[in-house]
């Protein structure tokens, strides 16, 4: 079978998959087996062996592993509370925005919910609706996911294009500052940012305190360019020996940590990207859009928008939409940042529209807010991004 016909198989099994049994997982591996089968063959059994023992694999596993180790432990032993209180202490009504942003660096599934109960309090001082209050959490809670190499998305999709993750916050950056921007507009129209505030020199110390895990992780992986496989896990034990949790504690930070299917999925995300780089399937699905005259840029955005909003996931979108656009993004010394950029915003866009996005889901229902009301605000925001890095695209281009 031609290769390209079989990746397009293989991704509508996938989408078929994830609406019959919801789970990212399974439809990957399954997903990824059929498109093995259908051009390699028997040889996708050594592919997969391969790629379960490579140092790769092994390298992401223990940076995701330690990633969401070091969020639930600042989680449960009380790192995020007391920087909820001193942030609110410092920056007053701004922190409706920044709490949300700071949780926001912490890879956590569902992770929209937590800072949805941080900010509970201001936002019925605020009286801001329902929907407001679920826009701007849901909104500012992924600013960082385009630039931060601490998620998932981030670390396989530097891994499927195999380049630094420099060279991913650098391609990615407007996506994020668009986002920043469209934030505090959207936001200035919720309620005016006035009111009193507390400095003090304790309340900055325990802020300091409270933040300094992620404060390591900045300094020695973005300015020291010490390899985040090292200072993750290092960050991790320095705050257990910090805070020394007690057995119970660390039995349910572990529970959430080691997630069976987010490890099947790492190992199923680099055999799917091995599979289209060893069957050339990417790049004859390419060669055939050019062949029918599409613009490749265009296909590629809205194909990532389109299974973006079908998967509801960041992990998903990577894991399907990268492999399969790795023609047209470029890879190791072909990298073109630009198109990246393009297709990276388009998939992440389609994400955040998704009514499939966990984060979505949980903050609507804590607030009690009707989805269709929350859309108002979220599909123009949406769409603004998007013009926005189309502009960004022709204006380089």
């Amino acid at each position: 079978m031609d290769p390209s016909v079989a990746l397009l198989f293989s991704i509508i099994f996938i989408l078929v998959a994830l609406r019959v049994k919801k789970n990212v997982t399974l439809a990957i591996i399954l997903g990824a087996f059929l498109l093995g089968f259908l051009t390699l063959g028997k040889t996708t059994f050594t592919l997969f062996l391969d790629t379960l023992t490579s140092f790769e694999t092994l390298r992401l596993l223990i940076i995701i592993i330690s990633a969401f180790t070091l969020g639930f432990s600042m989680q449960e032993l009380g790192l995020l509370k007391r920087l909820c209180e001193c942030v609110e202490a410092l920056f007053g009504k701004f922190s409706l925005i920044l709490l949300p942003a700071l949780v926001g660096l912490l890879p956590m599934p569902g992770g929209a919910l937590v800072s949805a109960v941080m900010i509970k309090d201001l936002v019925d001082k605020q009286g801001l609706s329902p929907e407001k209050a679920t826009f701007l959490n849901y909104w500012c809670r992924h600013l960082w996911i385009p630039i931060w190499p601490l998620f998932p998305s981030f670390v396989l999709a530097a891994s499927i294009v195999e380049v630094h993750y420099l060279k991913v916050i650098l391609a990615n950056y407007l996506i994020t500052l668009f986002m920043i921007f469209i934030s505090v507009t959207f936001l200035r129209s919720f309620f005016s940012f006035k009111g009193k505030r507390k400095f003090s020199f304790s309340y900055l110390r325990d802020f300091l305190t409270s933040f300094y895990p992620i404060i390591v992780v900045i300094v020695f992986s973005l300015v020291l360019h010490i390899k985040l496989v090292f200072v993750l896990p290092s960050v991790v034990v320095v705050l257990m020996l910090h805070k020394k949790p007690s057995l119970t504690r660390l039995k349910k930070i572990f529970s959430k940590t080691l997630d069976p299917e987010i490890l099947i999925l790492v190992v199923g995300v680099l055999f799917y990207k091995n599979l289209i780089i060893a069957s050339h399937s990417a790049t004859l699905f390419f060669y055939h859009l050019k062949s029918m005259h599409i613009p490749p840029a265009i296909a590629s955005f809205i194909l990532a928008f389109i299974i973006g909003i079908a998967v509801g996931i960041e992990v998903g979108f990577a894991a399907i939409v990268l492999p399969l656009l790795a023609e047209f993004t470029g890879f190791a010394g072909s990298f073109h940042p630009l198109n990246f950029m393009l297709v990276f915003g388009g998939g992440f866009m389609g994400i955040m529209m998704s009514p499939l996005h966990l984060c979505l889901v949980l903050t609507a229902k804590y607030y009690n807010a009707n989805l269709n009301k929350v859309y108002k605000s979220l599909a123009p925001a949406v769409l603004l991004v998007c013009l926005l890095l189309w502009a960004v695209f022709v204006i380089k281009s």
